[in-house]
């Protein structure tokens, strides 16, 4: 038993004062006069016995009655547990993520876990809440259940080790304290959960809400299979956590437009693929849905196909550049062509690729002006002359190293490095016996970025940031390259790639690099808009392009807008990653150093009752009311 106010317990040595009263009579006799002695001693003897026990009873009553008003002034208690007499602080971590959306009776099981919460909020205690994406700290129960009512859920899924970073963060304010930490998850597998918890004197309760059903149809990806300049043909990637004989319906929009409706079916395989074939045609606000009553987040899919601008392509060339002209043909490129001294600079300048073909002299300002082009994102190919002593400080200048030495010996170009990303899936197979193309007389090169190799493994195309450099000429004289079958693929990747293409849609958690083909004045800036929502993103601004950073935007799935004041310039889409549609969660029955729940209202039950207080104050009351009764009628009754 413990006291509130155990000092008023000193009181209790007050009661040696009636003790010592009655114990020692300390009362004077008042003296009568009697004329028959003998009848008064024979009355003295009877009722000395009976008055002795009176004042006994009377003192035992009086005494007990001091007593239980003292022990009701101290206010006794028993606690349930010792952890409820000292300062306790509890910490709750919160899953919203979006695998808590999984249906769990006729709601979610996130809902299934905040009610109960919001609940059994305590009044008279403050509490730390966390979330995936939010934290709240020092909070009263009425201001914790206004957070938790406004609660989203989330991409994000918080993994073992950041929350107990976040706890023990938070319980160093509170060393004396007893510290609890409640984790209220479906504890995917993707949350590294450890067979053993160091508690580090944190108290650790996981309640599990794995839901009733895991019953789930994901729309995992889309991309273009293959196009031409009529139709396009989409190839959707759907997956589901279990077998099904009832196909599931899938819808493609554009904006509201309809485009077109598929199905797919899940009875032997728990992946599928869905093709739908399209006009080709810019679509700026694609969405494809699916009918699903699992989790709602991996319904939708956004993306947007722009319409390709023309590749401006400019060929400084010494010699005849037919074979490049060839290639670099319209509708895709708009081709110039100029002599090394008679450039025009604002094409150069607006140009995506930039071709330096055989010029045997290399005039400072045009070199600077070809590394200029290559800082505003332009790609460069430079194909040497048969002397080419003039190019290594250019090459230099794009990180490779100089020409070593020139090679007149014939050499086989034999080798193609098909992992390239720019043959990355050009070819259907990897061929090694095609007909090698020759080349007469070269030059070494030392670089670990080789597209096209000669038979001594040393390159004869090598990249580095958009650059491309050939180590020898490719006039009829030195090489018959322009007639290998190579050249179409390589020149035409390169003109191709120069132009960086936006994806169909990105991830809103990946930090993504997005190229804007605009031109912006000196104070205007680019917004990403969508519906309500208005972001202006980290943009660097080149002289034909402004290329958008995301990574600090808090992005929500959607096609967005990108504007310049109230131009709308291009369409991006962003959709949230697809790991939470993972429904697989751990096993918690083997975790040591901590307590497993079933249901929020089970901890609770638990919480409360190791927390719980009984008051024996009233008791108390009660037994010295009784006492002063008892002393009233013994006082009354008793002879």
């Amino acid at each position: 038993m413990h006291f509130q106010h155990p000092e008023l317990l000193y009181a209790l040595f007050l009661l040696i004062i009636p003790l010592i009263v009655h114990l020692f009579r300390l009362r004077k006799f008042q003296k009568e006069d009697f004329t028959n002695v003998k009848f008064l001693k024979k009355v003295i003897q009877e009722t000395r016995k009976s008055s002795r026990l009176k004042k006994f009873l009377i003192l035992l009553t009086r005494l007990l009655l001091l007593s239980c008003l003292i022990l009701a002034f101290a206010q006794p208690f028993i606690p349930a547990s010792e952890t409820a007499l000292g300062e306790s602080k509890s910490l709750i971590y919160l899953d919203n993520s979006f695998s808590m959306q999984a249906r769990d009776g006729q709601t979610s099981a996130f809902q299934k876990s905040l009610n109960p919460l919001l609940e059994n909020l305590n009044n008279d205690n403050q509490f730390g809440l966390i979330t995936n994406n939010s934290e709240y700290y020092d909070r009263s129960s009425t201001e914790l259940r206004n957070e938790l009512q406004n609660i989203q859920f989330s991409e994000k899924q918080a993994n073992f080790r950041e929350i107990k970073l976040k706890a023990e963060s938070y319980f160093k304010r509170f060393p004396a304290a007893s510290k609890d930490l409640v984790i209220v998850s479906d504890f995917q597998t993707t949350m590294d959960f450890p067979a053993k918890i160091d508690s580090s004197g944190i108290t650790y309760h996981l309640v599990k809400r794995t839901p009733e059903s895991i019953n789930n149809v994901s729309l995992d990806t889309v991309f273009i299979d293959n196009s031409n300049p009529e139709s396009v043909n989409l190839k959707v990637l759907t997956s589901t956590t279990e077998l099904r004989e009832r196909p599931v319906s899938i819808s493609i929009f554009d904006g509201e437009n309809l485009l077109g409706r598929n199905s797919v079916q899940f009875s032997e395989e728990r992946s599928a693929e869905v093709e739908f074939r399209l006009q080709n045609e810019s679509i700026q606000n694609g969405r494809i849905e699916i009918e699903d009553s699992g989790l709602k987040y991996d319904n939708l899919l956004y993306f947007n196909i722009e319409e390709s601008p023309a590749i401006n392509v400019v060929i400084i060339s010494k010699t005849e550049a037919d074979f490049l002209n060839r290639i670099y043909t319209e509708p895709e490129f708009n081709t110039y062509t100029f002599q090394a001294n008679q450039i025009d600079f604002n094409q150069l300048n607006s140009a995506n690729l930039v071709i330096l073909n055989e010029v045997t002299q290399l005039p400072a300002s045009l070199a600077n002006n070809l590394l200029n082009a290559n800082k505003n994102g332009a790609s460069l190919v430079i194909i040497p002359p048969v002397e080419a002593s003039d190019y290594n400080r250019l090459i230099n200048s794009f990180g490779f190293t100089a020409f070593s030495e020139k090679t007149e010996n014939e050499r086989l170009i034999t080798s193609i490095s098909f992992d390239h990303p720019l043959l990355e899936n050009v070819f259907e197979d990897r061929i090694d016996n095609f007909e090698y193309p020759k080349v007469l007389s070269s030059y070494n090169l030392s670089s670990p970025n080789s597209i096209l190799r000669f038979q001594d493994n040393r390159p004869f195309l090598a990249e580095n940031n958009s650059v491309y450099l050939f180590t020898a000429a490719l006039n009829q004289d030195n090489s018959n390259f322009k007639n290998s079958p190579l050249i179409v693929p390589v020149l035409y990747q390169i003109g191709l790639r120069s132009l960086k293409k936006n994806k169909l849609y990105y991830e809103t958690s990946q930090e993504s690099d997005i190229d804007i083909p605009v031109k912006l004045g000196k104070d205007q800036v680019l917004h990403m808009v969508k519906d309500e929502l208005d972001l202006i993103p980290q943009q660097q601004n080149f002289s034909n392009r402004v290329e958008i950073n995301t990574g600090n935007l808090a992005l929500e799935a959607g096609n967005y807008q990108v504007k310049n004041d109230n131009e709308q310039i291009a369409n991006i889409s962003f959709n949230y990653g697809r790991k939470e549609s993972d429904l697989n969660f751990s096993e918690l029955e083997e975790v040591q150093n901590a307590r497993i729940y079933n249901s929020v209202e089970e901890y609770f039950s638990e919480s409360n009752a190791s927390s719980q207080i009984t008051t024996l104050w009233k008791w108390f009351v009660i037994f010295a009311l009784v006492f002063l009764a008892i002393e009233m009628l013994l006082i009354k009754f008793f002879k």
